[in-house]
């Protein structure tokens, strides 16, 4: 055989020889009790890899490299003639050596193809050995402290999976086998113990340590375990005074009360190597001598097993589909049963405490004990809805809602009304009441026993699979009982030591007595020292902004200078001084009035806008980001719920993308903090586009809607627009936009003039008509009360509240009539009357029943721009007359 023609593995490479004759024999160990590997024979027809392994003792020994040893290696150092088979290790060779020595022979070189053979063997055993520790290092691990094995936990995945070996030396040494600063906390037999469980997702494990960093920087206990006398006799706070100072709550509360820290992950820890990871990070700092671990005796890592697909939470789906909300209804019942069953211990209740309830003041857990001991016995103990986002449809919202105690709260887990509600719970989780979260569905439990309110669900979570309605079993006879038989006892308190806030924009001026605030976003009060603002007025008479001017200097506020906007034929006030400090001037318009957005002369980095027909709010509560200047505006998602059922919203929508095309955030004009250069800018490409009067807005679409009706929508710039101008720029990095459908938002300008702006804007007849029909008669506004004293005194009931220092409407009953139908938004000005808008009476044929509309219409109402509804059935139906009458003729003719 030519040599060339041969792969130089056949050409017998004596290097290689005595190896292979070496290893061609069978190799016997003798067992040593210090190797960690067995006795094996290595069959020389077997390449044998051997792996780490695990002694009694627990060590564990590095890897080793197998080296491929065996006769088929003499296979390749010899000719093909005397080989019986081709392994897969000669082929592979080949197929590695073939094209290069070919390529050599073409080019006529010298080569040594012992050297390229040796390279080449070396190069394949690298990467097969390297192949090898990889696997190797996938399925090898740690050597486990054997408390893992043992009950309670044996029953989480989170110790057999972990491989921070640190993590549980240390939780052997400090917890399992007490040995440490911990042990009085440890080995004393409390009078009650309390779980503090810190439940977590799939989408939040990674974040779960950041939100402990609070944790350390205010301290949750007055004194540290070893600094307790834990022998002396117990005092507890006196509790006769319903005042309750918490600061003077003191550490000798864990003398008697102790709690324990769990991690909870609402699926399985095994299979998700973040929650893992993010357990190991707080659980090594739980570890660690001081911090806040000291106010805490043990730290747990449990888990739900809720399945990753039935683990859902979609908030945006909770009209359609009924598991949206799954994920946290189950993995609330799996918190109450793993407490309650005591394999982890002897706990009275425990406190759900999710990752956004934050600690505001030191020694919270002393006060949250304290508060425990003072209100037994309960069934749950926390807050109900403590914010004002709610305010604008406070009547329109059931009662069960606005009474439920949210989810973050205290649990007593041998409450006998509370086992029946999570029974319930349970039983439910098939059907559609699974739609409802379970702190607010336990509330609708209750509701419907004591009032006999059968709470209502989304029609299309009613259909089953082929579109039928579901029948609901009647429970509220069961429910009824349960009330009867508990309800004497008081078994839902609340206390203000946690305040809910439900995601709502706060600033430190509405934080209050509580010691743990859920849901709020806080964000820093504007500083009118460093930025100065300016507030534009538009202005139609003389003295319709007197009101507002006069009364400025009571509120609080960040305006630095006034700019009144007026028509050119009325006459400036010469005794601005006299109403207000504020610096003000008038400036006459050269513009049509919804123009002022772009013509007023703004001097001022920012500022603002509102209208004659309000004045401003007592507290102006402008935010910015903490450390930014990054003033928080306010928006409206751009969705059919929210915006395009409404033409005029709709349209405002439509003109913004022409600046940004997709654009989907509506922000109202007044709560709009202009920043004057980037309106500049935007002011003078509006003018370019649509004309500087905007004569060109609604080019080539006028005859069309003429036709149709009208065009409902803006005549000139609006906040929408200038905000799709800023993002379309890049520069909406100068603000943080929040969801006000989500977050809430507080008006900074109260209308105080709607009577007098709705028929501003109304023609001679209009007005007339109107005041006939003697429908603008009293204002139904409870925020248009600014103290106390008015709001609680008022005729409409309304409430006061102290913490945000407003008005707001009086609860209902569900299906009560709300005793102010409709709230407006703002609007700009009074619009002059279009030819088209034209209302004709109301016809005296019947109509069908009116219908309520959501509390989100108010957002984008603008009575003014608004198709009357009387007079579109009555198109409607001279259409159909017409229809009908041409239907007759025809059958006339024929």
């Amino acid at each position: 055989m030519d040599p060339f023609l041969r792969s130089p593995y056949e050409m017998g490479f004596t290097d290689f020889e005595s190896e292979g004759d070496g290893l061609n024999n069978n190799v016997v160990q003798e067992y040593d009790d210090n190797n960690v590997f067995s006795t094996r024979a290595r069959d020389s027809n077997e390449p044998q890899y051997v792996m780490a392994e695990t002694t009694d003792d627990g060590h564990q020994d590095e890897l080793y490299d197998g080296r491929i040893a065996d006769t088929s290696m003499n296979d390749f150092l010899v000719d093909n003639e005397h080989v019986g088979t081709e392994g897969p290790m000669r082929i592979a060779k080949e197929l590695l050596t073939t094209p290069v020595r070919k390529l050599w022979a073409a080019s006529g070189l010298a080569i040594s193809w012992n050297a390229i053979g040796q390279a080449a063997m070396g190069t394949m055993a690298c990467f097969v050995a390297y192949f090898l520790y990889q696997q190797a290092s996938k399925s090898s691990d740690i050597r486990r402290p054997d408390f893992v094995n043992h009950h309670p936990y044996l029953s989480s995945s989170y110790y057999s999976s972990t491989q921070s070996l640190r993590t549980l030396l240390d939780t052997e040494k400090l917890q399992v086998k007490r040995i440490g600063d911990k042990r009085p906390l440890l080995e004393k037999d409390f009078k009650s113990r309390l779980a503090i469980v810190r439940p977590f997702c799939e989408f939040d494990a990674e974040a779960l340590p950041t939100t402990f960093e609070v944790w350390n920087q205010l301290a949750p206990c007055r004194a540290s375990a070893i600094d307790l006398d834990l022998n002396s006799e117990s005092t507890r706070n006196k509790t006769d005074d319903p005042e309750r100072y918490f600061d003077d709550v003191t550490s000798e509360i864990m003398k008697d009360m102790v709690a324990d820290v769990f991690l909870f992950y609402s699926q399985t820890f095994s299979e998700n190597e973040v929650a893992i990871k993010a357990v190991d990070t707080i659980i090594n700092q739980f570890n660690e001598p001081g911090g806040w671990s000291q106010c805490f005796a043990n730290i747990y890592a449990i888990e739900a097993n809720i399945p990753q697909e039935l683990d859902l939470y979609i908030p945006s789906a909770q009209e359609e589909l009924y598991n949206w909300v799954n994920g946290p209804n189950r993995q609330f019942e799996a918190a109450f049963r793993i407490i309650q069953s005591g394999e982890w211990g002897t706990y009275d209740g425990f406190y759900l405490m999710e990752g956004d309830s934050i600690p505001i003041k030191n020694n919270w857990i002393d006060v949250v004990l304290s508060e425990i001991e003072v209100n037994r016995p309960f069934a749950i103990l926390g807050a109900k809805y403590n914010g004002d986002k709610w305010d604008n449809f406070y009547e329109q919202i059931p009662v069960s809602l606005l009474h439920h105690i949210n989810g973050n709260a205290i649990y007593n887990t041998s409450h006998a009304l509370l086992e029946r509600l999570v029974g319930q719970l349970e039983v439910e989780a098939p059907c559609p009441y699974n739609s409802i979260p379970y702190d607010y569905r336990m509330s609708q439990m209750v509701t419907e026993g004591a009032l006999g309110t059968v709470p209502e669900l989304a029609p299309k979570i009613m259909l089953n699979e082929e579109g039928e309605n579901i029948t609901l079993s009647d429970n509220t006879e069961s429910f009824g009982k349960w009330w009867d038989q508990h309800s004497a006892s008081t078994p839902f308190k609340e206390t203000p030591v946690i305040h809910n806030y439900a995601a709502t924009n706060l600033i430190p001026r509405h934080l209050g007595p509580e010691y743990i605030i859920h849901g709020a976003k806080l964000y820093a009060p504007w500083n009118p020292t460093e930025t100065k603002i300016t507030l534009v007025i538009a202005e139609w008479f003389n003295n319709r902004s007197d009101f507002l001017l006069e009364h400025l200097d009571e509120k609080d506020h960040p305006f630095s200078e006034v700019i009144v906007m007026l028509p050119p034929t009325v006459e400036a006030h010469d005794n601005y001084d006299n109403m207000t400090v504020i610096p003000t001037r008038a400036q006459h318009r050269s513009a049509p009035d919804y123009m002022d957005l772009c013509e007023a002369d703004v001097e001022t980095e920012w500022f603002m806008m509102t209208n004659s027909y309000h004045k401003v709010a007592s507290h102006v509560d402008l935010m910015f980001v903490p450390g930014k200047f990054k003033p928080v505006v306010p928006f409206t998602p751009a969705t059919y719920p929210f915006c395009f059922k409404f033409p005029y919203c709709k349209e405002n929508v439509n003109l913004a993308q022409r600046f940004n095309p997709g654009h989907n955030k509506v922000a109202l004009d007044f709560d709009v903090v202009y920043h004057t250069a980037t309106r500049n800018g935007f002011c003078k490409e509006w003018k370019e586009r649509h004309g500087p009067e905007g004569e060109n807005l609604y080019k080539g679409r006028r005859k069309k809607k003429a036709q149709e009706g009208k065009i409902i929508g803006p005549s000139g710039p609006t906040g929408t627009a200038y905000a799709a101008y800023v993002f379309r720029e890049k520069k909406d990095g100068m603000y943080k936009f929040t969801d006000r459908s989500l977050y809430g938002a507080r008006d900074p300008f109260i209308k105080v003039f709607a009577k007098e702006e709705r028929l501003d804007g109304m023609s001679e007849e209009n007005r007339a008509r109107e005041l006939t029909r003697n429908l603008t008669i009293t204002d139904c506004n409870c925020k248009a009360f600014e103290t106390k004293d008015e709001c609680i005194h008022s005729p409409l009931g309304c409430v006061w509240r102290p913490l945000f220092d407003s008005c707001r409407p009086p609860e209902l009953m569900d299906g009560g009539q709300p005793i102010c139908a409709v709230t407006e938004s703002p609007t700009m000005a009074p619009t002059e009357v279009d030819p088209l808008d034209i209302t004709d009476a109301p016809t005296t044929a019947p109509s069908e029943a009116p219908q309520s509309d959501p509390w989100y219409a108010s957002l984008f109402k603008t009575r003014e721009r608004e198709l009357d509804k009387v007079q579109k059935k009555r198109k409607v139906q001279d259409e159909k007359d017409k229809a009908e009458k041409g239907e007759n003729k025809g059958g006339e003719n024929n």
